[in-house]
Protein backbone atom coordinates (compact mmCIF):
# COMPACT_ATOMS: atom_id res chain seq x y z
CA UNK A 1 0.00 0.00 0.00
CA UNK A 2 1.13 3.56 -0.71
CA UNK A 3 1.98 5.69 2.30
CA UNK A 4 -0.96 7.98 3.07
CA UNK A 5 -0.42 11.57 4.13
CA UNK A 6 -2.82 13.67 6.24
CA UNK A 7 -2.78 17.49 5.97
CA UNK A 8 -4.55 19.52 8.67
CA UNK A 9 -5.40 23.23 8.48
CA UNK A 10 -8.47 25.30 9.43
CA UNK A 11 -8.37 27.19 6.10
CA UNK A 12 -10.00 25.17 3.26
CA UNK A 13 -8.16 27.14 0.57
CA UNK A 14 -4.80 26.24 2.12
CA UNK A 15 -5.76 22.56 2.23
CA UNK A 16 -6.82 22.60 -1.41
CA UNK A 17 -3.56 24.29 -2.36
CA UNK A 18 -1.43 21.68 -0.60
CA UNK A 19 -3.55 18.88 -2.04
CA UNK A 20 -3.00 20.17 -5.59
CA UNK A 21 0.68 20.55 -4.78
CA UNK A 22 1.19 17.00 -3.51
CA UNK A 23 -1.37 14.75 -5.16
CA UNK A 24 1.12 13.55 -7.80
CA UNK A 25 3.60 12.54 -5.09
CA UNK A 26 1.44 10.97 -2.35
CA UNK A 27 -2.11 9.80 -1.55
CA UNK A 28 -3.34 12.84 0.39
CA UNK A 29 -6.23 13.26 2.84
CA UNK A 30 -7.18 16.57 4.45
CA UNK A 31 -8.98 17.66 7.62
CA UNK A 32 -10.11 21.19 8.65
CA UNK A 33 -9.06 20.89 12.30
CA UNK A 34 -7.65 18.72 15.06
CA UNK A 35 -10.90 17.04 16.16
CA UNK A 36 -11.94 16.03 12.65
CA UNK A 37 -8.39 14.87 11.89
CA UNK A 38 -8.33 12.58 14.94
CA UNK A 39 -11.67 11.11 13.85
CA UNK A 40 -10.29 10.56 10.35
CA UNK A 41 -7.23 8.76 11.76
CA UNK A 42 -9.56 6.38 13.60
CA UNK A 43 -11.59 5.46 10.52
CA UNK A 44 -9.14 5.91 7.64
CA UNK A 45 -5.72 5.35 9.21
CA UNK A 46 -2.99 4.47 9.45
CA UNK A 47 -1.28 7.54 8.02
CA UNK A 48 2.46 7.50 7.52
CA UNK A 49 2.84 11.25 7.99
CA UNK A 50 0.61 13.97 9.45
CA UNK A 51 1.39 17.61 8.64
CA UNK A 52 -0.48 20.20 10.70
CA UNK A 53 -0.70 23.97 10.78
CA UNK A 54 0.16 25.49 14.17
CA UNK A 55 -2.54 28.12 14.57
CA UNK A 56 -5.96 26.49 14.58
CA UNK A 57 -9.02 27.28 16.75
CA UNK A 58 -9.92 24.94 19.59
CA UNK A 59 -6.79 22.79 19.35
CA UNK A 60 -3.51 24.18 18.08
CA UNK A 61 -1.11 22.13 15.99
CA UNK A 62 1.22 21.14 18.84
CA UNK A 63 -1.72 19.93 20.95
CA UNK A 64 -3.20 18.04 18.02
CA UNK A 65 0.06 16.30 17.17
CA UNK A 66 0.52 15.32 20.82
CA UNK A 67 -2.91 13.64 20.60
CA UNK A 68 -1.84 11.91 17.37
CA UNK A 69 1.18 10.57 19.24
CA UNK A 70 -1.16 8.89 21.74
CA UNK A 71 -3.53 7.53 19.09
CA UNK A 72 -0.97 6.45 16.45
CA UNK A 73 2.54 6.55 17.97
CA UNK A 74 4.33 5.43 14.80
CA UNK A 75 2.77 8.11 12.60
CA UNK A 76 5.38 10.77 11.86
CA UNK A 77 4.23 14.23 12.94
CA UNK A 78 5.23 17.56 11.34
CA UNK A 79 4.27 21.12 12.20
CA UNK A 80 3.84 24.08 9.80
CA UNK A 81 4.52 27.36 11.54
CA UNK A 82 4.78 31.04 10.87
CA UNK A 83 7.66 33.11 12.24
CA UNK A 84 5.61 34.20 15.28
CA UNK A 85 5.15 30.58 16.35
CA UNK A 86 8.82 29.61 16.02
CA UNK A 87 9.54 29.42 19.76
CA UNK A 88 6.50 27.20 20.32
CA UNK A 89 7.54 24.94 17.46
CA UNK A 90 11.10 24.59 18.74
CA UNK A 91 9.78 23.73 22.19
CA UNK A 92 7.50 21.05 20.70
CA UNK A 93 10.43 19.52 18.79
CA UNK A 94 12.67 19.55 21.86
CA UNK A 95 10.04 17.73 23.89
CA UNK A 96 10.13 14.94 21.31
CA UNK A 97 6.59 15.32 20.08
CA UNK A 98 7.32 16.55 16.55
CA UNK A 99 9.57 14.94 13.94
CA UNK A 100 10.12 18.25 12.13
CA UNK A 101 8.74 21.75 11.86
CA UNK A 102 8.49 23.64 8.57
CA UNK A 103 8.24 27.39 8.10
CA UNK A 104 5.32 28.90 6.18
CA UNK A 105 5.13 29.35 3.28
CA UNK A 106 6.87 26.05 2.58
CA UNK A 107 8.25 25.43 -0.94
CA UNK A 108 7.04 22.24 -2.59
CA UNK A 109 10.49 20.65 -2.83
CA UNK A 110 11.13 21.22 0.89
CA UNK A 111 7.74 19.79 1.85
CA UNK A 112 8.12 16.75 -0.44
CA UNK A 113 11.62 16.03 0.89
CA UNK A 114 10.43 16.29 4.51
CA UNK A 115 7.46 13.98 3.87
CA UNK A 116 9.70 11.43 2.14
CA UNK A 117 12.03 11.44 5.15
CA UNK A 118 9.01 11.04 7.40
CA UNK A 119 7.87 8.03 5.40
CA UNK A 120 11.29 6.42 5.89
CA UNK A 121 10.97 7.04 9.64
CA UNK A 122 7.45 5.57 9.69
CA UNK A 123 8.46 2.43 7.80
CA UNK A 124 11.37 1.88 10.19
CA UNK A 125 9.05 2.16 13.21
CA UNK A 126 6.54 -0.23 11.63
CA UNK A 127 9.32 -2.71 10.84
CA UNK A 128 10.42 -2.61 14.50
CA UNK A 129 6.82 -3.17 15.58
CA UNK A 130 6.52 -6.18 13.27
CA UNK A 131 9.78 -7.59 14.64
CA UNK A 132 8.48 -7.21 18.19
CA UNK A 133 5.27 -9.07 17.28
CA UNK A 134 7.30 -11.88 15.71
CA UNK A 135 9.46 -12.01 18.83
CA UNK A 136 6.33 -12.52 20.93
CA UNK A 137 5.49 -15.57 18.86
CA UNK A 138 9.04 -16.88 18.97
CA UNK A 139 9.06 -16.28 22.70
CA UNK A 140 6.60 -19.13 23.08
CA UNK A 141 8.94 -21.69 21.53
CA UNK A 142 11.10 -23.96 23.68
CA UNK A 143 14.32 -22.56 22.23
CA UNK A 144 13.63 -19.18 23.86
CA UNK A 145 13.58 -20.36 27.47
CA UNK A 146 16.79 -20.16 29.47
CA UNK A 147 18.31 -23.36 30.83
CA UNK A 148 18.62 -21.72 34.24
CA UNK A 149 14.84 -21.94 34.63
CA UNK A 150 15.33 -25.70 34.89
CA UNK A 151 17.14 -25.07 38.18
CA UNK A 152 13.99 -23.96 39.95
CA UNK A 153 12.48 -20.65 40.97
CA UNK A 154 13.58 -20.94 44.61
CA UNK A 155 17.23 -20.51 43.58
CA UNK A 156 16.47 -17.17 41.91
CA UNK A 157 17.72 -13.92 43.42
CA UNK A 158 15.57 -10.88 42.60
CA UNK A 159 16.93 -8.22 40.26
CA UNK A 160 14.17 -5.63 40.25
CA UNK A 161 13.59 -5.11 43.99
CA UNK A 162 10.37 -7.14 43.81
CA UNK A 163 9.27 -9.85 46.27
CA UNK A 164 10.76 -13.14 45.07
CA UNK A 165 9.20 -16.48 44.13
CA UNK A 166 9.22 -17.78 47.73
CA UNK A 167 7.14 -14.79 48.83
CA UNK A 168 4.88 -15.26 45.82
CA UNK A 169 4.16 -18.84 46.88
CA UNK A 170 3.26 -17.73 50.41
CA UNK A 171 0.81 -15.21 48.94
CA UNK A 172 -0.74 -17.82 46.65
CA UNK A 173 -1.22 -20.42 49.40
CA UNK A 174 -3.83 -18.30 51.17
CA UNK A 175 -5.86 -17.71 48.00
CA UNK A 176 -5.93 -21.12 46.29
CA UNK A 177 -9.36 -22.72 46.18
CA UNK A 178 -10.84 -19.84 48.16
CA UNK A 179 -10.95 -16.50 46.38
CA UNK A 180 -13.18 -16.59 43.30
CA UNK A 181 -11.99 -13.14 42.20
CA UNK A 182 -8.25 -13.80 42.44
CA UNK A 183 -6.14 -14.45 39.34
CA UNK A 184 -2.46 -15.28 38.99
CA UNK A 185 -0.54 -14.13 35.93
CA UNK A 186 2.92 -15.11 34.70
CA UNK A 187 4.53 -12.55 32.39
CA UNK A 188 7.52 -13.42 30.20
CA UNK A 189 9.90 -10.61 29.11
CA UNK A 190 10.89 -12.09 25.76
CA UNK A 191 13.62 -9.53 24.98
CA UNK A 192 15.44 -10.00 28.30
CA UNK A 193 17.79 -12.78 27.19
CA UNK A 194 18.60 -11.06 23.88
CA UNK A 195 19.58 -7.87 25.72
CA UNK A 196 21.63 -9.84 28.26
CA UNK A 197 23.54 -11.59 25.48
CA UNK A 198 24.06 -8.47 23.39
CA UNK A 199 24.68 -5.80 26.03
CA UNK A 200 25.42 -7.70 29.25
CA UNK A 201 23.62 -8.51 32.49
CA UNK A 202 23.64 -4.93 33.79
CA UNK A 203 21.86 -3.71 30.67
CA UNK A 204 19.31 -6.53 30.97
CA UNK A 205 18.57 -5.43 34.54
CA UNK A 206 18.00 -1.85 33.32
CA UNK A 207 15.55 -3.22 30.75
CA UNK A 208 13.85 -5.30 33.45
CA UNK A 209 13.43 -2.26 35.70
CA UNK A 210 11.86 -0.29 32.86
CA UNK A 211 9.49 -3.17 32.07
CA UNK A 212 8.47 -3.40 35.74
CA UNK A 213 7.70 0.33 35.75
CA UNK A 214 5.64 -0.09 32.57
CA UNK A 215 3.63 -2.94 34.12
CA UNK A 216 3.08 -1.09 37.38
CA UNK A 217 1.61 1.80 35.45
CA UNK A 218 -0.76 -0.62 33.70
CA UNK A 219 -1.86 -2.64 36.72
CA UNK A 220 -4.11 -1.40 39.54
CA UNK A 221 -2.46 -0.17 42.73
CA UNK A 222 -3.92 -3.10 44.65
CA UNK A 223 -2.37 -5.69 42.29
CA UNK A 224 0.75 -7.45 43.58
CA UNK A 225 3.84 -8.01 41.45
CA UNK A 226 6.56 -10.61 42.15
CA UNK A 227 9.69 -11.80 40.38
CA UNK A 228 9.30 -15.50 39.57
CA UNK A 229 12.70 -15.93 37.90
CA UNK A 230 15.17 -13.91 35.81
CA UNK A 231 12.79 -12.90 33.03
CA UNK A 232 9.37 -13.99 34.30
CA UNK A 233 7.24 -11.86 36.62
CA UNK A 234 4.16 -12.97 38.55
CA UNK A 235 1.14 -10.77 39.22
CA UNK A 236 -1.70 -11.51 41.63
CA UNK A 237 -4.81 -9.52 40.73
CA UNK A 238 -8.40 -9.39 41.95
CA UNK A 239 -11.17 -8.60 39.47
CA UNK A 240 -14.96 -8.89 39.69
CA UNK A 241 -15.17 -9.96 36.06
CA UNK A 242 -14.86 -13.14 34.01
CA UNK A 243 -11.47 -14.72 33.20
CA UNK A 244 -12.05 -13.75 29.55
CA UNK A 245 -12.40 -10.09 30.55
CA UNK A 246 -9.20 -10.23 32.62
CA UNK A 247 -7.38 -11.87 29.71
CA UNK A 248 -8.60 -9.11 27.40
CA UNK A 249 -7.37 -6.46 29.86
CA UNK A 250 -3.92 -8.10 29.98
CA UNK A 251 -3.82 -8.51 26.21
CA UNK A 252 -4.44 -4.77 25.77
CA UNK A 253 -1.69 -3.99 28.28
CA UNK A 254 0.96 -6.35 26.91
CA UNK A 255 0.23 -5.59 23.25
CA UNK A 256 0.82 -1.84 23.60
CA UNK A 257 3.51 -0.63 21.28
CA UNK A 258 5.06 1.10 24.23
CA UNK A 259 8.49 2.55 23.47
CA UNK A 260 10.84 3.93 26.05
CA UNK A 261 14.37 5.19 26.10
CA UNK A 262 16.49 2.74 28.10
CA UNK A 263 20.13 3.51 28.92
CA UNK A 264 22.19 0.42 28.13
CA UNK A 265 25.90 0.62 28.91
CA UNK A 266 25.82 4.40 28.77
CA UNK A 267 23.98 4.44 25.44
CA UNK A 268 20.33 5.49 25.15
CA UNK A 269 18.30 3.08 23.03
CA UNK A 270 14.60 3.15 22.12
CA UNK A 271 13.08 -0.25 22.98
CA UNK A 272 9.62 -1.79 22.89
CA UNK A 273 8.44 -4.11 25.64
CA UNK A 274 7.64 -7.58 24.31
CA UNK A 275 5.65 -9.51 26.92
CA UNK A 276 3.78 -12.82 26.72
CA UNK A 277 1.55 -14.02 29.55
CA UNK A 278 -0.50 -16.88 30.92
CA UNK A 279 -3.46 -16.48 33.29
CA UNK A 280 -5.26 -18.77 35.77
CA UNK A 281 -8.16 -18.37 38.21
CA UNK A 282 -6.88 -19.42 41.65
CA UNK A 283 -10.18 -20.73 42.94
CA UNK A 284 -9.90 -23.63 40.47
CA UNK A 285 -6.88 -25.13 42.25
CA UNK A 286 -6.46 -26.70 45.67
CA UNK A 287 -2.66 -26.82 45.71
CA UNK A 288 0.24 -24.78 44.43
CA UNK A 289 1.67 -27.82 42.64
CA UNK A 290 -1.60 -28.32 40.74
CA UNK A 291 -1.73 -24.68 39.70
CA UNK A 292 1.89 -24.60 38.49
CA UNK A 293 1.27 -27.76 36.48
CA UNK A 294 -1.57 -25.94 34.69
CA UNK A 295 0.79 -23.18 33.56
CA UNK A 296 3.06 -23.57 30.58
CA UNK A 297 5.86 -25.69 32.08
CA UNK A 298 8.61 -23.74 30.36
CA UNK A 299 7.15 -20.49 31.64
CA UNK A 300 6.71 -21.54 35.26
CA UNK A 301 9.91 -23.58 35.65
CA UNK A 302 10.24 -26.27 38.28
CA UNK A 303 8.82 -25.93 41.79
Amino acid sequence: MADKILLVDDEPAVLEGYKRLLYRNFPVETAPGGASALALISVAGPFSVVVSDMRMPGMNGAEFLAAVREKAPNTVRMLLTGHADLDTAIDAVNRGRIFRFLSKPCPKEVLVEAINEGIVQYRAAEAEKELAEKSKILGRSESQWDADQEQGADNFEGLAGLPDSAQAKKCLQGLLGVDSEAFVVLLKLTFFRTIAERYGEEAAVEYLLSAVQFLREGFSKSDMLFQWNRDVLMAVVRRQVTPAAVRMELTRLTSKNEQRVVELNGRKIMLSFSITFDLLLMAQFSSLEEMIEAFNAKLAGRL
